[in-house]
């Protein structure tokens, strides 16, 4: 697979959590618990991507697959329930930038593995990153009162977990087939999670109350399109660039709930999804080439 095409494989995914939390505020605005969405977005997708995989993959599925992809797992499971948690106690543009904290998290994950420091094109973009997420976030515009120190130490755990799902995305068994790679993970993660939340939904009768439709959307959004995606793209471009390019979720975020729910969206939040896209866009650009051109070599006239 090409470059670019990796490249945009990983936006995709990370545009998808942005649909993700539209879809998740309407299912909040029906009566269900974001435990329930959580659970259900773990096990469908499971079911989903096991479907893929079935029919998609040639390499089959060995007992071997399930430990080496565990800590993808816990980490998936870490990610769903550290923000949820840091969600119900802290307010949720708050949350979500401490989830976004993943961004230079995972470039500092990523030096300490490869021991090798960035560029002046990645520290240029986390700082844009930063910026701009402050103000997408609404943060400027709430501010900090009566913060939970609980909510906070969720909150930057989920960003961890987060980082290191991508982390791992690009090195463990990166011979695995990406569709069986991306079942096994959603399903370690799904029993992970079960053994802290067991899915009582699928027995108590709330998947037939209006649950299933919002479980079978966050499964897809939430958990079969975003891993997959990230199983593939990657380890073609780097742990570095993908945290980097994830940080498109937040614009979209913003985008949707405009589009979509018509909600008020304010010139502070439009300059933060500006900047996030400018530092999406910064490790693109071949610097060298803008400031060094290449220079046609020069003919002599006979």
């Amino acid at each position: 697979m090409s470059y670019w095409r990796s490249v945009l494989l990983v936006l995709a995914g990370a545009c998808s959590y942005g649909v993700l939390s539209v879809i998740m505020k309407s299912a909040f605005s029906a009566g269900f618990t974001p435990v329930e969405l959580s659970g259900g977005q773990l096990v469908f997708g499971t079911l989903i991507m096991s479907g893929v995989a079935l029919f998609l993959s040639r390499q089959r599925f060995r007992l071997r697959h399930l430990l080496i992809l565990l800590p993808s797992g816990l980490m998936m499971a870490g990610t769903s329930l550290f923000y949820h948690r840091a969600v119900s106690e802290i307010p949720a543009s708050l949350a979500i930038v401490l989830l976004f904290q993943f961004t230079w998290i995972g470039v500092l994950i990523e030096c300490i593995a490869d021991r090798k420091w960035p560029g002046p094109e990645k520290w240029a973009s986390l700082v844009l990153l930063g910026i701009g997420t402050v103000l997408a976030s609404g943060l400027m515009e709430s501010g900090l009162h009566d913060v939970s120190a609980t909510g906070l130490i969720y909150g930057l755990l989920s960003g961890f977990t987060f980082a290191m799902v991508i982390f791992l995305s690009g090195r463990l068994a990166p011979d695995v087939n990406p569709y069986l790679r991306s079942a096994v993970s959603i399903g370690m993660a799904a029993l992970c999670l079960s053994l802290v939340y067991p899915p009582t939904f699928l027995i108590n009768g709330r998947l037939w109350d209006g649950l299933l439709p919002y479980a079978l959307l966050v499964a897809c959004f939430g958990s079969a399109i975003p891993i997959l995606c990230l199983s593939i793209g990657v380890p073609r471009i780097g742990n570095g660039l993908a945290t980097i390019l994830s940080a498109a979720e937040l614009p979209a975020v913003v985008l949707l709930s405009s589009l979509v729910l018509h909600e008020q969206v304010s010139l502070y939040k439009w300059s933060g999804v500006l900047l996030i896209l400018a530092a999406i866009a910064v490790p693109q650009i071949k610097w060298n080439r803008l400031v060094h051109p290449a220079r046609k070599p020069h003919r002599h006239k006979m």
